[in-house]
């Protein structure tokens, strides 16, 4: 297996940055429909840790950021996106995890174990495969990155994203997850984020005018969540056209465009 070069560090540095986001938030007032509030770089620790030390250990050209775990995808194996097969059978990431210390009957943390599929992290990492053919061609300047690294849910299990909770909470949460990720973005050196979905693309614009960065570039790409239309009607072939009118891949690396 080819490895990715190093940065010495950077996957340590950005495990204690996501740490202490986790906690920060953990201490925030919440919206009050917020009953449950799953931490996965906590439970899943080791899985996500050895996402991080394989493939988020150097600089990358660009960054896809995505917005926060999903209850079948990283809830279940602390992975971005992380749709238990893709993470077992392309990025070849297992191990155990334990539970949150509030679990949901209907939201139940099984890890690797879980059956359920999480759609849109299935639909993402099919498009990496069908582009870089293995992980270590797509990390070896890319990387992935949840703004959020906490999932929240009502009392029925319900999924609330930060961008749906009353603005009297969101504002905070919002300011606690832009600080850290100004500071992934200056340790991988990125050059382009690519905000997968229309608040990722926000959130990263509104922290590279904090910033004063105008040379990082900022692009867009549908979110591959089944709950979208425009997602369901052929997400791959949609995101292979909207990368290639970025020019991101002629930037980096490909393997297998067709």
């Amino acid at each position: 297996m080819a490895l990715i070069p190093e940065k010495p560090d950077v996957a340590q540095q950005i495990l204690q940055i996501e740490e202490q986001l986790a906690r920060d938030i953990e201490r925030c007032s919440l919206d009050e429909r917020v009953v449950y509030m799953y931490n996965p770089i906590d439970y899943a620790r080791i899985p996500h840790e050895m996402f991080l030390k394989r493939y988020m250990n150097s600089t990358k050209k660009v960054l896809f950021l995505g917005m926060n775990p999903g209850p079948w995808g990283m809830s279940q194996t602390g992975v971005p996106f992380g749709e238990v097969t893709m993470v077992k059978d392309f990025l070849n990431i297992t191990g155990p995890t334990k539970k949150p210390s509030k679990e949901h009957p209907k939201r139940l943390i099984e890890g690797f174990a879980c059956q359920k599929r999480e759609v849109s992290g299935q639909r993402f990492w099919s498009l990496i495969k069908h582009l870089y053919g293995t992980p270590e061609n797509f990390f070896s300047s890319c990387g992935v990155y949840n703004l959020c690294p906490v999932a929240f849910m009502t009392d029925t299990g319900k999924n609330l994203t930060p961008v749906d909770m009353a603005a009297a909470y969101k504002g905070r949460i919002f300011q606690l997850c832009d600080e850290a990720l100004s500071q992934v973005i200056e340790m991988l050196e990125v050059k382009t984020i690519i905000g997968i979905g229309r608040f990722a693309e926000a959130r990263a614009k509104l922290v590279l005018k904090s910033m004063a960065n105008s040379e990082i570039l900022v692009k867009f790409l549908n979110h591959p969540s089944p709950a979208s239309a425009t997602a369901n009607r052929n997400w791959q072939e949609l995101a292979l056209r909207q990368l290639g009118d970025m020019n991101v891949l002629d930037v980096i690396k490909t393997t297998n465009i067709s």
